[in-house]
Order: C-alpha cells, then sequence, then structure tokens
C-alpha cells in the first residue's frame, strides 16, 4: 500500500480496511497496536469499523485498558488465542472478567494445553489463589491431573498447602463443604494417574507414590505405572543443549522390580516390552504363561534373514508396536476367541505389506496394524466387494493418522490372481456403481495380491448375498486391504504420501 495506512486510520479513513489480504489485516493489527499514537489511531476507526469488522477491532483493542468496556462488547470467545488470553489476564481489567465467565471453555479448547498453561502460570504468578483452587478441584479430571502434576513440577513447596493429601484428589471427589459423596466416584484415566504417580515418586515424594500405586493396583484392570517408570526420560540440558541421562532412573528400576511380578500383569501397555527386555525381574511362570498366549505370534518364522535385526525378530517388532499401543489385551482377548471358534487349529504368519502384518488364527486371520493410507473419518466402507471385517480397531494421533490397530478377517485360501482379467473390470465397475473408487491396485502391487476369492458368494458383506451381480456369485472377487476405497466426487482425500 502507498498510502500511509495509519494516518488513514486516524484521520477515519477506512474502506481500505475492506478490501485487504488475510496477510495485511495481521500486518495491520501489529502495526496499529505497536504504534506510539495508538490511542489517537483506534479512537480514529472504531465506530466506523465495530460494526462491520469486530473481530479486526477486536484483535487490535482487546487488552488496552482504555478500550475494555468496547472490547468487551466486541467479544467473540472463539477468536481469543491463548497468547490473547495471556495478554488480557496481565494487561486488561477486562483479563479475570474475560476468563471467569469463560472458564470451562478455555480449559478444553479443543484440547489444546496452550490454554491451560497460559491460565495456570498467571495464577501462581499472581498468587491468584480463588484461580488455584478452582484448578485443584476443577471437574474434569485430566486438567485436574495437569494442575497436579504442574504444582509438582513447578511448587513443590505448595503441595502440601493446597492438598491435605494430594493421592486422596484423583478421582471426582473433591472434598469440599456440603459436597453430596458418591459411592461410584468417577477415576482418572489410567494413563494420567500412573504418570502423576511416578511424578510423585521422582520429586521425592515416595510415601505418596506408593499410597497412589496401592489405589491404582486396587481400583484400575490395567495401568501405565510399568511404562513410566521403566522408559527413559529424555532430558535435555537448557544451556548445552546436550540429551542428559535421566538422574532417577536406577531409583525406578529399583521401585519396578518390587512390584515386577503385579506391574507386568497390569500393564495397559509395556508387557511385550517386559517380556523382551525385563525378564530377569519377572517370574518364569509369568513369562511362560504370557509366551503361550502369543504363540500364535511367536512360533513362526519369516525366511527373509534380511529382517532380523538388534530390534528383535519381525514377530516381536510387530507385537511391540500393538502392546505399546496399548492393544495387547485386546489382541490376547481376540487371538483366544477366534482359535476357539476356527474348525482348523493351524496358526501361523501369513504376510505382510506396507502397513500390517497378517496371522493365522485358525479360520481367521488377525492383522496387526502399523497404519493405513486413510485417514478419513471412515476408513473404509462396508461393501460386498470388500473382505468382512469382524472386528476392527484403529488408534489415531491428533492429526487423524492411524498409529496402531487390529483387524480380523477370514482366512481365505483362494487366489484371484489368474483369473479372467475383465473380472478385475467387472470389478471396477461395480464399485463404481456403488459410488467408490480406489488408490491402490488390485493385482501384482508391490507387495502383493491385494485381491483374494471368498469361499462362497454368500460370505460376501451385505445383507442379502442374494442380489449380488452373477459374476460376483461365479468369482466372488474382495479386496482385501480395507483401505484406498474412496467417494468418487470426492476430490480430496485424507491419504499419507508414500513415504508416509
Amino acid at each position: 500500500m502507498a498510502f500511509n495506512t495509519l494516518e488513514y486510520l486516524r484521520d477515519g479513513k477506512v474502506d481500505f480496511v475492506f478490501h485487504c489480504t488475510p496477510y495485511d489485516y495481521e500486518h495491520l493489527i501489529e502495526s496499529i497496536r505497536k504504534a506510539p499514537n495508538r490511542i489517537e489511531i483506534i479512537h480514529g476507526f472504531l465506530s466506523k469499523l465495530k460494526v462491520d469488522l469486530p473481530s479486526f477491532c477486536f484483535s487490535v483493542i482487546y487488552d488496552i485498558p482504555e478500550f475494555a468496556d468496547e472490547a468487551y462488547e466486541l467479544l467473540d470467545i472463539k477468536n481469543v488465542t491463548s497468547d490473547m488470553l495471556n495478554n488480557l489476564l496481565n494487561n486488561s481489567p477486562l483479563g479475570l472478567k474475560v476468563l471467569y465467565e469463560n472458564f470451562d471453555t478455555f480449559l478444553s479448547f479443543n484440547g489444546d494445553p496452550k490454554y491451560f498453561e497460559c491460565i495456570v502460570k498467571y495464577a501462581f504468578d499472581s498468587k491468584n489463589n480463588q484461580l488455584i483452587h478452582m484448578l485443584s478441584r476443577y471437574h474434569d479430571l485430566h486438567i485436574r491431573y495437569l494442575f497436579m502434576d504442574y504444582i509438582i513440577k513447578n511448587h513443590p513447596e505448595q503441595v502440601d498447602e493446597i492438598y491435605d493429601d494430594i493421592t486422596k484428589y484423583t478421582t471426582s471427589i473433591t472434598y469440599e463443604l456440603n459436597e453430596q459423596i458418591t459411592l461410584l466416584p468417577q477415576l482418572m484415566n489410567p494413563d494420567d494417574i500412573s504418570k502423576l504417580a511416578v511424578a510423585l515418586l521422582t520429586n521425592n515424594r515416595e510415601k505418596d507414590y506408593k499410597k497412589l500405586k496401592d489405589f491404582i493396583l486396587n481400583n484400575y484392570k490395567y495401568n501405565y505405572l510399568a511404562s513410566q517408570l521403566l522408559t527413559d526420560e529424555w532430558i535435555v540440558d537448557p544451556d548445552s543443549h546436550r540429551v542428559l541421562n535421566d538422574p532417577n532412573k536406577a531409583k525406578k528400576i529399583y521401585i519396578f522390580s518390587e512390584d515386577a511380578d503385579t506391574l507386568f500383569s497390569t500393564s495397559a501397555d509395556y508387557r511385550f516390552s517386559l517380556y523382551l527386555r525385563h525378564k530377569d525381574m519377572i517370574s518364569r511362570e509369568l513369562l511362560d504363561n504370557f509366551a503361550s498366549r502369543l504363540k500364535c505370534f511367536l512360533d513362526t518364522t519369516r525366511q527373509d534373514p534380511t529382517k532380523y535385526s538388534i530390534l528383535g525378530t519381525p514377530e516381536e517388532r510387530d507385537l511391540e508396536l500393538i502392546y505399546n499401543c496399548g492393544l495387547g489385551n485386546l489382541l490376547e482377548e481376540w487371538t483366544e476367541k477366534y482359535m476357539e471358534l476356527s474348525q482348523s487349529k493351524e496358526y501361523g504368519f501369513v504376510g505382510e505389506g506396507t502397513t500390517c502384518s497378517c496371522y493365522r488364527i485358525g479360520d481367521y486371520v488377525i492383522k496387526l496394524v502399523k497404519t493405513k493410507w486413510s485417514y478419513e473419518d471412515i476408513i473404509c466402507p462396508n461393501l460386498y466387494l470388500i473382505a468382512k471385517n469382524y472386528e476392527e480397531i484403529y488408534l489415531r494421533d491428533k492429526d487423524g493418522k492411524v498409529k496402531g490397530g487390529l483387524e480380523v478377517q477370514k482366512y481365505l485360501t483362494r487366489s484371484a490372481k489368474d483369473i479372467d482379467p475383465n473380472y478385475f473390470r467387472y470389478f471396477d465397475l461395480a464399485l463404481d456403481r456403488l459410488g467408490y473408487r480406489r488408490t491402490d491396485t488390485l493385482t501384482k502391487g508391490s507387495c502383493g495380491e491385494n485381491t483374494m476369492l471368498l469361499d462362497t458368494y454368500r460370505d460376501a458383506d451385505c445383507s442379502n448375498p442374494e442380489k449380488v451381480p452373477v459374476w460376483f456369485k461365479k468369482y466372488p472377487l474382495v479386496l482385501i486391504d480395507r483401505d484406498r476405497i474412496y467417494p468418487k466426487d470426492k476430490a480430496y482425500v485424507k491419504q499419507l504420501s508414500n513415504g508416509y
């Protein structure tokens, strides 16, 4: 812009603002806020823009004390970033009013931890005891865990001032005056309470650790104590930026060894890692029993010796991923369930692709999923053209991408690679009629065959198999890799790149 925008705004000339790009808006807001005569500039444009461009005006004036009333009038809580909230709390009389009126909203904003960090830091920096108390008894137990973890690590001298016994406050009971005590209080997330217990241990509150550990073992079927105690913590020196050894490592190993069998049996995510690397601390009976439950996966040998490494055999790496995702207990349940349902009792490694490894369990296969190409909300539709999943579970990261999972399908033995190629064309035509398209090969792909033939068309995944096309009844061709199938009219799809 060739003209002086700040002078224009000071003089009430605002037409150009309506034609700004998003970048121009951002730059203009920053320029106004930094200007020595910003009060004069704001007086020049505020009355002319606050109706048509309230968000722009609020972003300029939100934490300027002289415009507190106007800022409150223009407030749209959805537009308040964590940085803006921080500025409001530290610079404006409006800050606490906005915070208290929208307390729950700020703490739940899309799970963004920056709002919590802003609020808890302000509470302690300003010595706001009311705010500290509200956070210490907050109804959302994850927020309460975050608060407890913060004070243990940043204000350990105040732990006993805020809580008469911190371990008592890991349920929905707050012990407030006139609180109606329930017989079945809500429990803190097992991951959070396990982290809290170890935080107590490593911050010289061993007595509290033992009390909380006993509570966890008595009230949770599974926990994360073992992984929290034994997974190496990366500590970076703030001055040299070098990675330092965990000063509490020996202590944590010793504490684990005191309860090794119990923590092994109740671990939600670390049993396989314990089985591989910490056998010396766990009883032989437990280890043998654990291995017997996983014989369908461990008692197999892949022929390619290049796939073996210091990280373990391919089978061990497959299992460790699943257990570390917290799906190991479910894998054991499904393995037992589908072996009991099977006529055949054969088991073993079937094959692998880029995203999963497949193991035969009697008449079924269990797929140990590393990821999925698709990260759509619905990863794969249920169609007669696609092998049926009898069970499935996927764990996703914050972006929706799959970081681990399990699938159960029928074990198919009939290859499709030698059938008439026309049937693959019939498959695509049928897929198109159903409103979908594929982005992967059906046969002769880089990782093998993606299609097989069902034992009978009556096994197709549909409510009435008799209505499938005649060609499908003759050759019930199905996609066995439930991935990379998208609505055909969807231009943009959520799919990983080839390098992930």
